[in-house]
């Protein structure tokens, strides 16, 4: 049995692999808490600015320090982030493949396109642009600004508690994000405290390299005030109006 751990304040590797057949196995840390996703949505929590900004904080730092040591996480969301009691756990960071999307992403039934639920939301619009069949993840142009954008929409999740675009059809969904046109038109719709749209606004920009890294994101964090302002969600589309 061979034995990796590596340790953040912001993340946690603890894997054990046995390769000797027929005794093959993954052992990895089991993560207390519950996923972020389940936190920012439920109704019996408080989770003012304040709070927010300190989750985001402890997600900004571990991601920088994955980039740090080369890692793009590639499936930044909130269903993988662990959160208990103010700690915060980022998993599977590495591990995701198009496979099982793309035969999901490519499934109509009904005449509705098939896409995993909220999976859209966190992916940067030149990766949108680029999904298809004879496309693998390899080729896919995964990146730090990637995970930057996929930083937005948690930070957006964090003040609205819900997904930035609802109500979609998959289609439509797929237009808004991969042409930039739905974060546009959300960012249009907010209302809130100027440094928070700042920093939504700066994570979701079209051009990845715009888009600001995780050590200057741990900057921004840091010199956000305290407010007590919650942001105003945009509510559901028709999707008529964006779709041509």
């Amino acid at each position: 049995m061979n034995y990796r751990q590596t340790r953040h304040e912001n993340v946690v590797l603890f894997m054990g692999a046995c390769m000797a057949p027929p005794h093959l196995a993954i052992i990895t840390s089991f993560c207390k808490g519950r996923t972020l996703f389940s936190f920012v949505r439920d109704s019996k929590t408080t989770l003012d600015i304040n709070k927010s900004r300190q989750i985001a904080q402890e997600i900004v730092k571990g991601m920088g320090y994955l980039h740090a040591k080369g890692i793009v996480h590639k499936d930044l969301k909130s269903k993988n982030v662990f959160y208990d009691t103010n700690n915060v756990v980022i998993t599977d960071f590495g591990l995701f493949g198009m496979s099982g999307v793309v035969q999901e992403y490519h499934k109509r039934r009904e005449n509705e396109l098939r896409l995993p639920n909220g999976w859209i939301h966190y992916l940067a619009p030149e990766i949108v642009r680029r999904m298809g069949p004879g496309n693998h993840e390899d080729r896919l142009p995964f990146s730090e600004a990637a995970d930057v954008y996929a930083f937005g929409t948690i930070w957006y999740e964090l003040q609205a508690r819900g997904w930035p675009i609802t109500n979609q059809p998959a289609e439509a969904t797929i237009w808004l994000v991969g042409s930039g046109k739905g974060m546009k038109k959300v960012l249009a719709e907010v209302t809130t405290g100027k440094e928070v749209t700042e920093i939504l606004s700066a994570c979701w920009s079209f051009n990845p390299d715009k888009r600001p890294s995780f050590i200057q994101l741990s900057d921004v964090l840091e010199r956000l005030p305290k407010l007590n302002r919650r942001l105003s969600h945009p509510g559901h589309w028709k999707s008529a109006e964006y779709v041509s």
